[in-house]
């Protein structure tokens, strides 16, 4: 199952003044965030653990029996492998060496009491951002089917008597489209509702695109699917959720919209059809 982007995730508030809790909620919601709020980081970290959407917890440092620090170790302990959590940290002592220690843990800012509306606005703004750019790749890593994304990109050992080199940019376009004519070619001789994957499709279909640096229509890509264009759509609207794909109107034409990969996503895909291709290799001499 992928997981939601930024815009579909919620933020957990953990502090244990419950007058400072009222007051980030507040503001958190005014700004149109979904929150949630506990006085207890053992409770908060039984509420991620229920709740998937939860993406990014704003934590005080000063709690009693687990502290801010603590807390986002202990995230990172249970947390890391599964899905992407991005922390805040809150405090009324804004010292470096505390400072430092939050960073060491992973978290993404660090705000001096009394927090603002400002000032909080922004945080979440870096903190959202990290969270789609996390999502994006959790979610890539995981259509790769592989254990991660650094292992879905380990280079393959070159055939013999093969030069091993990075392919151009032009080599790269033509590897991929002759991975999308093979993909498409097997409908002449199997039932393509056998081995259907309209996300993987749509992708490859989109990093084509993307190695030239342009965007393309949905009915294109859906088109090069081979399923039906509903269940295409469903799909494309999925990616788009998972944060690997991005959707706009075009300028020229609003009437119609625009998809291209997430530069995250593209980056990725390229490293990972680089690494096929130098399987291959290069025939010397």
């Amino acid at each position: 199952m992928l997981l939601p982007q930024a815009s579909q995730c919620e933020i957990l508030i953990v502090d244990d003044d419950e007058e400072c809790l009222d007051e980030y909620a507040e503001m958190i919601e005014a700004l149109g965030y979904p929150c949630q709020k506990t006085t207890s980081p053992g409770h908060a970290l039984r509420m991620i653990a229920d709740n998937p959407r939860i993406g990014i917890v704003l934590a005080d440092f000063r709690m009693p029996l687990m502290d801010g620090v603590t807390m986002l170790e202990e995230l990172s302990a249970r947390f890391a492998a599964l899905r992407p959590i991005v922390a805040i940290i809150i405090t009324g002592d804004g010292s470096l060496d505390l400072a430092v220690q939050a960073m060491r843990s992973n978290a993404i800012d660090f705000l001096t009491k009394p927090v603002g509306r400002s000032a909080l606005a922004a945080s979440l703004r870096r903190a959202a951002t990290r969270w789609t750019q996390l999502v994006g790749q959790f979610n890539l890593a995981k259509m790769l089917g592989r254990g991660g994304l650094a292992a879905s990109l380990t280079p393959i050992p070159a055939a013999a008597n093969r030069e091993v080199r990075d392919p151009t940019a032009e080599e790269l376009q033509v590897f991929v489209r002759s991975i999308i004519k093979s993909r498409q070619s097997r409908s002449a001789f199997l039932d393509t509702s056998l081995f259907a994957d309209p996300a993987w499709d749509i992708l490859l279909e989109l990093a084509s695109a993307g190695l030239k640096d342009k965007a393309v229509p949905p009915s294109s890509v859906c088109a090069a699917t081979q399923v039906p264009f509903t269940t295409a759509l469903r799909y494309v609207r999925q990616l788009v959720a998972a944060g690997l794909v991005r959707r706009w109107q075009d300028p020229k034409d609003k009437r119609r919209t625009l998809l291209a990969l997430e530069s995250a996503t593209l980056e990725a895909i390229t490293q990972y059809l680089s690494s096929m291709w130098r399987s291959h290799g290069v025939p010397v001499g």
